[in-house]
């Protein structure tokens, strides 16, 4: 379009359904737009200027993805905590506020899942600040590091930077202290959820997927074989897929997990057995939001 504007919506005059379609979704969209009919009145067209249209991207991918019930876009006000977690002298209140977001569930697992980024926040690690080390753990145990990502961008000499950090005795300085704690949890959590393994050396190890060991099961070409009620099942990881997404949509329009079940109309008889294996390991892993849970599961069939 002419004057520095860019179209949203383009939808036929005549199409009053599309039309009010377009002008509910813009009407909540929070993106300033106009609209207006094209030079041969074919078309009503919704419109931004340049300087709204990174927003109104924003929105539509966000949408698009709310509809696909994929995962959303991070917000930029949480990617801008992030780059702070990365840069700042102080990345201990960054990592505090992105981590109150996840208790407020404005976040889910995996909000930091950029591999370039990631390698950031280990490279910074190697500077030894105490700080940056709490910062860390405390990211970690909120499950905001895709684990696959920081499985794939461990190195050796990350690894060894434990070692030199609680090789000596515990510190008498309580500064330093902080670091000894948040090391000796930070090395347990990767133990724990498999990005690692003990006395396995470094050059020999097998990258299986973390997220697969936590939430137990195997893949297996298109199939995915887990244990439901004591009896290997195989699912379809097609729709295995399609059950994790069409139920975080439902969730994404507000909807409580619990009054989910197998008979309802959503749910087609494909798609039943995989929903009953996610509500059977949702149930399982408690200390786990819905959300986290299913963002676990879904990238544990990543190959």
């Amino acid at each position: 379009m002419e004057g520095g504007l860019w179209p949203i919506f383009v939808v036929a005059m005549n199409d009053v359904r599309g039309n009010a379609i377009a002008r509910k979704l813009l009407a909540g969209a929070g993106v300033a737009h106009e609209f207006g009919e094209s030079a041969d009145d074919r078309w009503m067209l919704y419109y931004v200027t340049k300087e709204k249209l990174p927003d109104a991207l924003f929105w539509l991918e966000d949408l698009s993805r709310f509809v696909a019930g994929e995962l959303r876009p991070v917000h930029s006000i949480h990617q801008q905590l992030i780059d702070e977690v990365c840069e700042s002298p102080a990345p201990h209140r960054a990592a505090r506020r992105l981590a109150e977001a996840h208790e407020r569930s404005e976040v889910s697992a995996g909000l930091i899942s950029k591999p370039a980024t990631v390698r950031t926040f280990l490279d910074r690690l190697h500077w030894a600040e105490p700080l940056y080390f709490s910062a860390f753990q405390m990211l970690l145990s909120h499950h905001l590091f895709d684990l696959l990502v920081l499985q794939r961008r461990l190195i050796a000499e990350d690894l060894a930077l434990k070692n030199d950090i609680l090789r000596d005795a515990r510190s008498p300085d309580p500064f330093l202290q902080i670091r000894q704690d948040a090391a000796r949890e930070i090395h347990g959590s990767l133990l724990r959820y498999e990005v690692i393994r003990s006395n396995v050396p470094w050059k020999n190890r097998e990258l299986a997927n973390p997220y697969a060991n936590y939430m137990q099961l195997v893949v297996e070409g298109d199939s995915i074989v887990v244990s439901m009620e004591g009896l290997t099942t195989r699912l379809l990881r097609a729709e295995y897929l399609r059950a994790i997404r069409m139920t975080r949509r439902k969730l994404y329009a507000g909807e409580a997990f619990s009054s989910f079940s197998t008979q309802d109309d959503w749910i087609t008889g494909e798609m039943a057995e995989p929903f009953h294996f996610l509500r059977q390991r949702i149930d399982s892993r408690s200390e786990l939001s819905t959300m986290d849970s299913l963002y676990m599961l879904e990238r544990a069939v990543e190959i």
